[in-house]
């Protein structure tokens, strides 16, 4: 079984933490192993990294992202009670009281005269049809079916003018009269009667009518929905000269090739910074992702490549990525260079979309290793304590994020990094997760709002994203004040 990628055998797995291919289970020997098959974020094993192959007992759990997997090796059932007999002399005879159609219709007929007080003589054929029962039913086990006995012929009258002759009348109506009092009786009970009824008297011609008619209201109504459901896409317009440097402001314009790009670039966009800071910090780097695969697009620093910009998710478009930049390679008080370089391009001219770039400068504290780590230590527990509480206040999650976020930065002032990087790095990962899914509501929840022209509704999500971002450490805080200000609502 393979986790993270669709085929046959895959479990897929909605989640931020969860790459294409993420994990792989496999049976050798009638033993069950597992491994990492080169995850972004790794796979846990009873709560430890995943670093190589291990086998699968009973009870061992498996971690994903956010979701934890519980291992269950299925035990076949014994041989002996895999298949019983059961003797012919245990099985009881089965009986049943069938009545052929020709039976039903006479039933049926004389109910219909007996509710009405209108009886018909029956004709010879109709007289001479067989009532059939099953072989296994006996004749006393029957209803007795009231069948009105017609009354002996009387004398033969003398034969009269043909003109003189009744007309029998042939025509009989689609439906019996006793289907047409069981329609009715349901009718009166449920809708679904009432419309079958009702269609089943209707003309050929009036039966294409109102299919016509329900066609062309059943294509109405899917136009609204989605005019409606459709999410409104930004249109991206040039402001100006095309940036090139990049500051602690997010630049708004998007990069690449395809739908949504301010600036079009086939292969690569470059951008300078400066960096300055008086003491010792950690650079970070900011930026969305769009339309863009494993390995596609590789982000280099003054000519050494620092990585590869991570393939999308389900929820890419809320997503905000973060790159460490290498404090060795940064030069002090001059120009930097930053490259996103997609390999692919030309001549593949694949799509590709680079969004919301800028650079953080944060300082980290000059402190004797012992000191950071106890600092780092401080900042995690924090965190711990703040993400138990998540569904007490609705900043408590941010505060998670924030903390063991704070954590990582100390911990990247370190040359050496202990076993508390990762954990903190894996908590970071999993609280942003959360929270760009509560920012890809609330946004939905807004543009919702507008949709439907609910001013009220639009201020109230502005104002619940604001509590749970309250800083602008997180986009989503300032995505909210820029569309508060785009649609001119009070803040």
């Amino acid at each position: 079984m393979k986790l993270g990628r669709t085929s046959e055998n895959d479990v897929v797995l909605h989640d931020h933490g969860v790459s294409r291919r993420h994990a792989l289970i496999c049976a050798r020997g009638g033993k069950h192993f597992v491994t990492d098959v080169g995850s972004a974020n790794g796979t846990l094993f009873n709560g430890k990294p995943l670093a190589r192959e291990q086998e699968l007992h009973a009870g061992d759990r498996l971690t994903i992202g956010s979701v934890e997997f519980v291992f269950t090796p299925l035990v076949p059932p014994p041989a002996d009670e895999a298949t019983r007999v059961v003797g012919a002399r245990g099985v009881a005879p089965r009986t049943s009281t069938r009545i052929t159609r020709a039976s039903t219709e006479l039933e049926m007929q004389a109910i219909e005269a007996e509710s009405t007080g209108r009886h018909r003589t029956l004709t010879e054929q109709e007289l001479a049809l067989p009532v059939a029962v099953d072989s296994a039913a006996t004749l006393a086990e029957m209803p007795a079916v009231p069948v009105p006995v017609p009354a002996p012929a009387p004398a033969k009258a003398p034969a009269r003018a043909p003109a003189q002759q009744d007309t029998p009348t042939t025509t009989e109506p689609s439906l019996l009269a006793a289907d047409r009092a069981r329609l009715r009786r349901q009718a009166q009970e449920t809708l679904g009667g009432q419309l079958l009824l009702w269609w089943k008297e209707l003309s050929p011609r009036g039966k294409s009518l109102a299919g016509v008619l329900t066609g062309l209201a059943v294509v109405g109504i899917a136009l609204v929905l989605v005019s409606v459901l459709r999410p409104v896409r930004p249109t991206a317009r040039p402001k100006g000269p095309e940036p090139t440097v990049l500051g602690i402001t997010p630049l708004p314009d998007a990069f690449g090739l395809g739908e949504g790009v301010t600036w079009k670039r086939v292969d690569l966009k470059a951008f300078d910074f400066e960096f300055i800071s008086p003491t010792r910090a950690v650079v970070v780097l900011h930026y969305q992702a769009h339309n863009i695969s494993s390995e596609e697009v590789s982000i280099s620093l003054n000519g050494v490549e620092q990585g590869w910009v991570p393939a999308d998710t389900a929820t890419s478009a809320e997503r905000e990525l973060e790159l460490i930049l290498a404090l060795k390679l940064l030069k002090r008080s001059e120009r930097n260079q930053l490259v996103f370089d997609n390999v692919r391009n030309p001549p593949g001219q694949d799509d590709w979309r680079i969004a919301n770039v800028y650079v953080e400068v944060i300082p980290v504290p000059e402190l004797p290793v012992a000191e950071l780590l106890f600092l780092a230590r401080k900042q995690a527990t924090a965190g711990e304590r703040f993400y138990k509480q998540k569904d007490v206040g609705s900043e408590n999650l941010f505060k998670a994020w924030k903390s063991f976020r704070s954590a990582w930065l100390t911990l990247e002032a370190l040359e050496q990094k202990p076993d508390l990087y990762n954990d903190v790095r894996f908590s970071v990962q999993q609280t942003g997760a959360e929270l760009d899914q509560q920012c890809r509501k609330l946004m939905l929840d807004f543009q919702r709002s507008l949709q439907f022209r609910d001013g009220d509704k639009a201020v109230a999500t502005v104002q619940e994203v604001m509590r749970r971002f309250p800083t602008t450490e997180h986009r989503c805080h300032n995505l909210a004040i820029e569309k508060a200000t785009q649609y001119e609502l009070p803040i």
